[in-house]
């Protein structure tokens, strides 16, 4: 089955309306579960999703969500934390420990091998140690030995970003770029996100060779006009999409 991963912020765009989404959100259609802790400099995130950590700072609490985390932990959904390094650098295993008793799979650090590239070994190999999986993230302007590095480091899936941030849109050549990757790192599970628009392009990045696919800007949309029932039919067709 090929992986959907749908993002959110913790705490936008306030905590009530979030913990209505994630209840109505159709567990048994998706197989990863991204949640974003909110960040004081979401750099490398596009404009919409770096609102979301703007105001999701002001509303994140630990208590509203702990049960939502013991939820989709019961329901066999992984959960991957998305975490910048300049956030929790000063208590890296404070917040490590903190993700493992709330049972999260593994974390995404965007600006871990951009701007701590001297720290990024020892960080993914304390992690390895710990048992608690590193996602690479990569995107078409990440060097080819930087991905062959990194990449060789741990055996998780890749997230490759088909635009350099989320909202960000530079033309690109699908088929380029997934020939690029699968060549750099035959036989990976590499689910994408960035810039996906239509089924089309869902249906020709899985053909590619792709394992799934993230979504997180259009779900946003949704959740600030309060579409619930877009929401979940989105959803169930990005499942019937990537089934296809």
């Amino acid at each position: 089955m090929k992986n959907l991963i749908p993002y959110f912020t913790l705490g936008y765009p306030n905590n009530s309306r979030l913990c209505r989404f994630l209840d109505i959100l159709p567990v048994e259609k998706i197989n990863y579960i991204e949640f974003g802790f909110p960040s004081n400099d979401p750099r490398y995130d596009g404009p919409v999703i770096r609102n979301t950590h703007i105001v999701g700072n002001s509303n994140f609490s630990d208590s509203v969500y702990s049960r939502y985390f013991d939820y989709f932990y019961r329901n066999h959904i992984k959960m991957y934390s998305l975490s910048y390094y300049s956030d929790i650098k000063d208590r890296f295993h404070e917040f490590i420990a903190y993700l493992q008793k709330n049972r999260f799979s593994g974390i995404i650090i965007p600006d871990l091998i951009i701007d701590y590239f001297s720290e990024f070994r020892r960080v993914i190999e304390d992690l390895n140690k710990r048992g608690f999986e590193y996602i690479p993230f990569f995107s078409p302007a990440t060097p080819d030995s930087i991905i062959k590095d990194v990449a060789s480091l741990t055996d998780s899936w890749i997230y490759y970003g088909l635009q350099p941030s989320t909202g960000i849109e530079i033309p690109y050549e699908l088929d380029y770029t997934t020939e690029r990757i699968n060549a750099l790192l035959p036989g990976r599970e590499i689910t994408y996100g960035f810039g996906i628009k239509t089924d089309e392009d869902i249906k020709n990045l899985m053909k590619n060779g792709g394992s799934g696919v993230a979504i997180g800007t259009y779900l946003v949309k949704m959740i600030d006009s309060g579409d619930e029932k877009g929401f979940v039919d989105y959803i169930n067709r990005m499942r019937g999409v990537l089934d296809a």
